[in-house]
């Protein structure tokens, strides 16, 4: 079944040691399609997220991506031992670099860019993740169309950007990655509404061309765009998958998410 699959996420267990912040995460997205994550802030999204491109080590489960396997299988060995550094001795579950060569590209919350590098630094360093899967020149030109800004600003060190700017220029380093798989992490988070609706805009037409997504955001109207499927996110577990063709309203998904227990 892997074949037609380009991600397949299985029983995926993680966190922050000693706490573990999600478990048993089923997950999967079909070549083509694109899925959204939706659930409370502190839930363990990001900490997924981060788990999936290999920023974190996994501690159980199972990451195929592209038909490749791209963790460590089995589970972690035990860490009972407080004072000992087990990291120095062991080595990664998952290789952050191999990841993004395979393709899957992540674009984390935050703006996490050098700041003291220029934005044409910083746009030219982001190819050698593809190791070749694209036109680098073209790739410059599609991302100075979709974010007109950038090129304005490219001689601008990241630390003078505006937030608005620095998430252009992050999603644009993530396309210069050539992603066979894009993932953006509430892109538009703490941007004024004018310049949320012009990253929405560029998102779409990103998936519009045909690069499959996930998406991290708070606004289910915009996620409804993007996706074929959502992910209900709660807890740290998967709470239930939703296809696009039966979607609900984002009251519908606060009542689902909280309504029994909520009051």
């Amino acid at each position: 079944m892997t074949d037609t699959l380009l991600l397949d996420v299985r029983g995926l267990d993680g966190g922050y040691e000693p706490l573990q912040i999600f478990r048993k995460i089923d997950l999967s997205l079909v070549q083509g399609a694109s899925v959204g994550l939706f659930g409370p802030n502190g839930h363990g999204k990001t900490t997924f997220l981060r788990t999936l491109s290999g920023i974190i080590d996994p501690w159980d489960g199972d990451i195929f991506f592209d038909g490749v396997q791209l963790n460590r299988p089995g589970a972690r060995g035990s860490r009972r031992w407080r004072n000992f550094n087990y990291d120095a001795i062991t080595r990664r579950r998952m290789d952050p670099k191999a990841v993004a060569r395979a393709g899957l590209i992540h674009v984390p919350q935050g703006n996490l860019l050098f700041p003291d590098m220029t934005v044409a630094e910083t746009l030219s360093i982001a190819p050698y993740a593809s190791r070749g899967r694209a036109n680098a020149a073209e790739t410059l030109d599609t991302v100075f169309r979709l974010f007109p800004r950038v090129p304005e600003r490219l001689d601008h060190k990241i630390r003078f950007l505006s937030g608005g700017e620095r998430q252009m220029v992050a999603i644009g380093v993530g396309l210069m990655a050539a992603p066979k798989l894009l993932i953006l992490d509430e892109p538009t988070l703490g941007l004024s509404p004018k310049l949320r609706g012009e990253l929405a805009s560029a998102i779409q037409t990103i998936r519009g061309s045909g690069v499959p997504l996930i998406v991290v955001d708070q606004d289910i109207a915009f996620l409804e765009e993007l996706i074929d499927t959502l992910y209900l996110f709660d807890h740290g577990r998967i709470s239930r998958r939703i296809e696009k063709a039966d979607m609900p309203t984002h009251e519908e998904i606060m009542k689902l998410m909280f309504g029994e227990d909520h009051h």
